[in-house]
């Protein structure tokens, strides 16, 4: 299978073998998503509580069957579906509310659902609904399925940083194709220790090939952190290309922050 890039592999894939349970499953909330989309682009969020027999045995079914897919057990009960859409769709914005209803089920007695798969199906709703909505800095980044690596990387290469050494490494991180733009208006709300005056100071300036010198180690650094190396024609080609659920978080925030914020 001879392509151009990593992206044409993973399209081989889905083509020849069909898409992971993972992204079969970010792809049916969307659609369900789409389903509630309202014709002034905002989502239809008001989802009435399931039942918790219903939920019980979602969790039953996310927690230990891992190779059954969201839209086939939903398709064959729309108590199912109403479970996911609660949690899923209303859970973006009414997060407290989910995990309370959640708890009830804590006492109750159904057999084959203890506390402890309760709990872990709560732990993993962090992995997709978040306490805090990732900051609009979501939106810079180019390759939303590393957008943790970028995003931790940027953040511990900028650490203690409030100015020029701040904005150098944003610079270079845009330079080598990672993040669409650096302006401080882009980078604020992730960045928020990074000081406006001291970084716009020197921003224009830092493009300038005189700091060539500067930014060879913080280049290097973005690649090893990161894991990519770039192609002579500028492509980036990442060294570790799994899709964790938490970068699947990221992608699916990165579409449905534009309906909900």
């Amino acid at each position: 299978m001879a392509n151009n890039s990593l992206d044409e592999f993973y399209k081989d894939l889905d083509k020849e073998y069909g898409k992971s349970i993972e992204d079969r499953n970010v792809d049916y909330i969307k659609s369900l998503l789409k389903l509630r989309e309202q014709p002034d682009g905002k989502i239809d969020d008001n989802i009435q509580p399931p039942s918790l027999q219903s939920t019980a045995e979602v969790i039953i079914l996310i927690m230990t069957r891992h190779d059954i897919p969201f839209e086939q057990f939903c398709e064959k009960d729309r108590g199912h579906k109403r479970v996911i859409e609660y949690i899923f769709i209303r859970g973006v914005k009414h997060r407290s509310e989910i995990i309370g209803f959640l708890k009830q089920l804590l006492s109750k007695s159904i057999p084959g659902l203890g506390p402890k798969l309760v709990l872990g199906f709560i732990r993993l709703l962090d992995q997709f609904i978040p306490k805090d909505k990732p900051t609009s800095f979501l939106n810079v980044i180019q390759f939303p399925e590393k957008a943790k690596e970028i995003m931790d990387t940027l953040h511990f290469m900028t650490n203690g940083y409030v100015g020029k050494d701040a904005a150098l490494v944003m610079v270079v991180a845009q330079e080598e194709g990672l993040i669409k733009s650096c302006r401080y208006e882009d980078i604020k709300e992730e960045f928020p220790s990074i000081h406006q005056k001291a970084y716009n100071k020197d921003l224009s300036s830092l493009h300038d090939k005189t700091y060539e010198d500067l930014k060879v180690p913080i280049r290097a650094a973005l690649r090893t952190r990161i894991g990519y190396t770039k192609k002579e024609d500028g492509r980036i080609v990442f060294k570790k290309t799994s899709m964790s659920p938490r970068n699947m978080l990221f992608q699916f925030w990165r579409w449905i922050m534009s309906f909900f914020y």
